[in-house]
């Protein structure tokens, strides 16, 4: 494939500067890689012969491809998927290389200890999978055809306590500069005063020369508002020798401050010159906002107080593993955004860079965590075998590549970590500090060490007393709920006998007794019924009220945020079901999440909802399918962020209730098959309803796509939500029919799901049993333009088809 860089200097230099020459080019290498697990000795080699290897476009996640087997060694923590060694090839083409050009190649993320050779020459190791990585190609690149090689090793398991995935799961980029140039990640802009009316901004810049005598330079830095509008610039002389860093600043008036509900943004633009000539171009988006941590007062963000509502998360995506694509990361986060959270918590590690520029846009606060453990393994073969060879140079990278964003307002250094001492805390602190002075430093389940800036606390956090204890002891130390609270539901099943993990089901490290020492300390909530309503439920599903926990529940943990001043937030665990970690076989997963594995909304997203967002809303559960139980008392709940909520069944009301701190509104409710109908009113207008409806038998489906257009582009994904109805198009929501999917046209399948965290069906099939009425179907573009038809049918259920366009692309 013949490279064809893209001009990334536009007509913004030309006014402002002058000069029509570019530099600095950066393309995708993404596309028509070779791939194979088979074992090789001497795939690094040019003339090894590939020809029968598939081809394949990264990011890709070979381990999401493979069988759900028992005996697999991942085990429970990798999901019970395989992984192995695997090896990508690709040609490249470079026309017109020049003495003083530069290349550089940069891998956003290889899961796990990864080898690279260009034209046989190894280029490095790198056994980190997840935060990113570059090479020179320069000394080892020649013009014309170049063969890259990547081994991947990931045949040692566990290598994680979670999902890891397998491969060159994130993008790969190309870069080209000059041989004066700022390097990756070379620049820091901070914003030391900020105010409605004016702004500080300080830049600071690194320089690298390749050449032997030392250089004048001039370095021109330029600030554009997110409208492309120059709002301020600034020139310096420097004459620079190998390396060299300048520091410079801006004051900017009535500066537009980022925040979740307002993430404006700037971009700084950098021009280094020598003698008026271009050699090197940078492009960097920040943000304008104040952050500060006040004892006993809490988080504030732009002199005005706020509370973090924040989710924890690990990176996959359920049927589409860790090979995560941008539409589907941007329709995930804007899943949470309306349900109300402002902030996340990259569990256990560095995320994908578009995460974070996501994260900036669109308005969320992110704690950014370095890693899991430390110097001592949590898994056999995790990262923690090679963290006091690599820890220095990969935390380095993390907090260059990450510190200009806005969006992260914090750094976690570690979660959980086994044994750790204050002197080890003290020298990741230290030297996050060393690179970032600005913001504060946490750790998950930390407190007990003396030198981060906010106590972090997990689970143990979620017991009683003991925030307010740490608290009484440590009164000028603020608290952050790294990891609170754990509760678990699973989408369209309900208990109304309150269930408490250690107790009813204990995980794999935990024993029934337990939970007679630990009664006292539990946040109890009472039983829904005096009698279980709904007896046969199996324990490996747990109920969709709220009152499936582990030590407290939604509504009480909350209550503590609201009501303790020094308690600045939480990152509950977790936002999105995740693969992995789960209770062992045959489950995929413990499923914590609000949101299931499939993309699917469970009960518990709309109670984060009343309590986090400020939109008027309301939601009924439990589903009103219980046929044979007419008569019986069926708890009905309703979440809201109204005032009060009248309830009324088949156009009957059933009374109006004023919302207090239970945070949910019960009735009991005699079944009758139609129609239960929620009214919200403030000061007795009617703001929101939401209405629950049985229905009859299945008859066919209803398709909601995430969109109908995509671009021919190898990288459009649509998501197609697939649900059962009956004739009059109502939701069956106990719906389990095979569904089968015939996929026409520019697009192929990337994945299926349906949230069921027992179903171990592949995830690259085209069939899938809905579980609870749905599923989800995710399919992409290709590199033509056409329409794209989807045909979804069942046994003895009418068939559903639906056109796509897929789009030209103009270049």
């Amino acid at each position: 494939m013949r490279l064809i860089f893209i001009h990334i200097v536009g007509l913004f230099f030309l006014s402002s500067i002058g000069f029509s020459q570019t530099v600095r080019e950066r393309i995708s290498l993404d596309f028509d890689w070779k791939f194979t697990k088979e074992e090789v000795s001497n795939a690094q080699e040019v003339a090894f012969d590939d020809s029968n290897w598939r081809v394949l476009n990264v990011p890709h996640d070979w381990s999401i491809e493979g069988e759900y087997r028992e005996e697999n060694p991942s085990g429970k923590s990798g999901a019970f998927l395989p992984g192995g060694i695997g090896w990508y090839r690709k040609e490249i083409q470079v026309a017109d290389k020049h003495a003083d050009d530069k290349y550089f190649i940069t891998f956003d993320g290889v899961y796990l200890n990864s080898d690279v050779w260009i034209n046989g020459h190894h280029l490095g190791f790198h056994p980190n999978g997840y935060i990113s990585f570059e090479y020179d190609l320069t000394p080892h690149l020649k013009e014309g055809k170049n063969t890259l090689a990547v081994k991947v090793d990931h045949s040692k398991l566990p290598s994680g306590r979670w999902y890891t995935g397998s491969g060159i799961y994130r993008h790969v980029w190309l870069t080209k500069t000059k041989n004066i140039y700022i390097p990756q990640s070379g620049t820091f802009v901070t914003t030391p005063q900020v105010s409605k009316a004016s702004a500080s901004v300080k830049i600071v810049t690194s320089l690298k020369s390749e050449l032997k005598a030392a250089k004048k330079i001039t370095l021109k830095s330029i600030v554009r508002s997110n409208t492309g509008e120059v709002v301020s610039e600034t020139t310096t002389k420097y004459k620079l020798q190998k390396t060299g860093e300048i520091t410079q600043n801006i004051q900017l008036e009535n500066p537009k401050l980022w925040s979740p509900t307002t993430p404006d943004m700037y971009t700084l633009e950098s021009v280094v010159m020598v003698d008026k000539i271009i050699k090197d171009t940078y492009s960097t988006p920040f943000g304008i906002r104040k952050v500060e941590w006040k004892n006993n007062e809490g988080l504030f963000l732009n002199d005005t107080p706020i509370l973090l509502k924040g989710l924890s998360n690990h990176q996959d995506a359920g049927a589409l593993g860790v090979a995560v694509p941008n539409d589907v990361l941007y329709h995930r986060l804007k899943l949470l955004k309306e349900m109300g959270c402002n902030a996340l918590r990259t569990a256990h590690h560095p995320f994908s860079p578009e995460f974070y520029a996501m994260c900036d846009t669109m308005g969320f606060m992110v704690m950014d965590e370095a890693f899991d453990g430390w110097w001592r393994p949590k898994a056999k073969f995790d990262y923690g075998n090679y963290f006091a060879d690599y820890w220095q140079k990969d935390l380095e990278g993390f907090l260059k590549r990450d510190r200009n964003h806005p969006s992260v307002i914090m750094w976690s250094i570690g979660n959980e970590v086994h044994k750790f001492t204050n002197e080890e805390q003290k020298i990741l602190v230290d030297f996050v500090k060393s690179i970032d002075p600005t913001r504060f430093v946490t750790q998950g389940r930390g407190y007990k060490g003396t030198h981060i800036d906010i106590a972090g606390f997990n689970g143990h956090g979620e017991f009683k007393n003991v925030l307010e204890d740490y608290h009484a002891k440590n009164p000028n130390q603020l608290i952050v709920g790294t990891e609170i609270t754990h509760t678990l539901q699973t989408r369209g099943i309900y208990r109304t006998q309150t269930w408490y993990r250690t107790k009813d089901n204990p995980a794999p490290w935990e024993k029934p007794e337990q939970f007679a020492k630990m009664e006292n300390k539990v946040y109890k909530i009472p039983n829904l019924s005096d009698e279980e309503v709904f007896p046969n439920i199996t324990n490996k599903y747990q109920s969709s009220y709220d009152n499936s926990i582990v030590r407290i529940g939604v509504r009480d943990d909350w209550n503590r945020v609201e009501k303790y001043d020094y308690y600045v937030g939480n990152f509950r665990w977790t936002g999105f079901d995740y693969l992995g970690e789960s209770f062992n076989w045959p489950a995929r997963t413990a499923n914590f999440g609000i949101i299931d594995l499939a993309g699917f909304p469970k009960d518990h997203y709309y109670l984060y909802q009343s309590l986090w967002s400020n939109e008027p809303m309301v939601h009924v559960l439990p589903h009103w399918n219980h046929q044979g139980k007419e008569g019986q008392k069926i708890p009905v709940v309703v979440y809201t962020n109204a005032s009060s909520v009248e309830l009324f069944l088949n156009g009957k009301s059933l009374g109006e209730k004023v919302m207090g701190k239970e945070r949910q509104l019960v009735w009991q409710v005699p079944y009758e098959k139609g129609e239960i109908k929620a009214i919200a009113r403030n000061k007795n207008k009617k703001v929101a309803e939401d209405i629950v409806r049985s229905s009859g038998e299945a008859y066919s489906f209803q398709l909601i796509p995430s969109k109908t257009e995509v671009y021919a582009n190898q990288t459009d994904v649509i998501r197609c939500e697939v649900n059962i109805i009956d004739k009059d198009g109502v939701f069956v929501p106990d719906a389990d029919h095979l569904v089968e999917f015939t996929l026409d046209g520019p697009a192929k399948i990337l994945g299926v799901e349906n949230g069921d965290i027992l179903d171990l069906s592949s995830n690259k099939a085209k069939f899938r049993k809905v579980f609870n009425g749905k599923c989800v179907l995710f399919f992409q573009s290709s590199d033509e333009a056409g329409l794209i038809k989807l045909t979804v049918k069942s046994t003895k259920l009418n068939s559903k088809t639906m056109t796509f366009k897929s789009l030209k692309v103009i270049r």
